[in-house]
């Protein structure tokens, strides 16, 4: 490797959290020097933005999808530890059923219908839930549907439904909650259920696109909110128990349903296509482990880390780290690809840290080292 391309990587290294480790290892493998590789040092651009929610004891907490999987988890986590929790979905079928998993007529748990893709309804909603419960602490976009359909052949239909619910559902919960929070100061925080689908593509089509979406939006408000009584965090989860499979068939509007494909239901299976396992057909079961490691993972255990999470003020939430390695391989294939093809400018290269754009990459790599060691009760 030559000189200059080593000092490109080096430049490189810094730009995301992700793609660091995975260059390191590169860079070590090629035999660089420790003077080479210390050239272009990561700036310190100060601290990341300390956790404006230190306690969720008697702090307010909306879980759009908060009926079932990875929502009813997440509430029962904040819940345990004395949040006001709302529960939010689409109808009132699952209440019933969630309720169970909360002591019987408690007066810290309450339930609300929305439809999220009804954005005239968001202000109301939330004027409803404040009359109850008050201000808003903690919004947790996580309503979202399962759409596998290629991006290849799916249908208009299959657009806006997905898109509809992934994308447009967190940006209108941001929208109305976040001048609230700013408004009344208290230490608030956004939690958004992304999906290591929309980091890693290939096999969800539509649905990885939506959430690849949604992931650079909040990533867009950690760095607007960095100075403000609102913290956020971006919720990565892996194989979970949910009922996201199940979207299909209760939850798509008739509206946005496609029309019956020629050849059956068969044919449309084939269509749809995407990582979607069939129908029926039950995960192998994994070796006994800590709730942490078992696989698909617990709802409750996730929303523990969740709540971790939202006290650390963690930008992002990987409740599945095995996934470590698609995202390097993604983050050096990007590294790689801009590895100058000629001697980079001097006077480009010496001002090298004002292409970090935004100080929260750097901030969030030396947050996650210092916090490394954590212990969350139940995982």
């Amino acid at each position: 490797m030559d000189e200059q391309n080593f000092n490109r990587r080096q430049i490189l290294g810094g730009v995301g959290g992700a793609a660091m480790a995975g260059a390191a290892g590169v860079l070590g493998a090629a035999g660089a020097s420790s003077a080479q590789a210390a050239e272009y040092p990561t700036p310190d651009l100060g601290p990341a933005q300390p956790a404006p929610v230190k306690d969720v004891k008697d702090k307010v907490a909306y879980i759009t999808g908060g009926t079932s999987g990875i929502g009813l988890g997440i509430a029962r986590a904040l819940h345990e530890q004395g949040a006001k929790v709302i529960l939010g979905n689409l109808n009132d079928s699952q209440f019933a059923e969630a309720l169970k998993m909360f002591p019987e007529g408690d007066p810290r748990v309450a339930t609300v219908v929305q439809d999220v893709m009804d954005r005239d309804l968001w202000e109301r909603k939330a004027d409803e839930i404040e009359k109850k419960f008050g201000p808003v602490h903690i919004l947790v976009n996580n309503a979202g549907v399962g759409l596998f359909s290629k991006v290849i052949d799916g249908t208009l239909k299959d657009w806006d439904w997905g898109i509809g619910v992934n994308f447009w559902g967190p940006v209108y919960g941001v929208r109305t909650f976040v001048p609230r929070m700013l408004a009344h100061g208290e230490g608030s925080h956004i939690v958004t259920t992304t999906s290591t689908d929309g980091v890693l593509l290939g096999t969800a089509g539509i649905y990885a696109v939506s959430k690849m979406a949604v992931s650079g939006l909040m990533e867009q408000l950690r760095h607007e909110l960095r100075a403000t009584n609102i913290g956020t965090s971006n919720l990565v989860p892996g194989a979970t128990s949910t009922n996201l499979g199940r979207s299909e068939s209760e939850y798509r509007p008739q509206a946005l349903r496609n029309d019956p494909p020629p050849g059956g239901a068969q044919a449309g299976a084939a269509r749809a296509g995407g990582g979607a396992r069939p129908a029926g057909q039950p995960r192998p079961a994994p070796p006994p482990t800590t709730p942490f490691w078992a696989r698909p993972q617990d709802p409750l255990t996730v929303g523990r880390i969740v709540v971790d999470g939202i006290l650390n003020n963690d930008m992002w939430i990987y409740p599945a780290p095995e996934y470590v390695v698609g995202v390097r391989a993604r983050g050096d294939a990007m590294a790689e690809s801009m590895v100058a093809f000629t001697q980079m400018p001097e006077h480009i290269a010496a001002g090298h840290d004002r292409y970090y754009r935004t100080p929260i990459y750097v901030q969030e790599v030396a947050h996650r080292r210092a916090t490394r060691n954590r212990t969350i009760k139940g995982t």
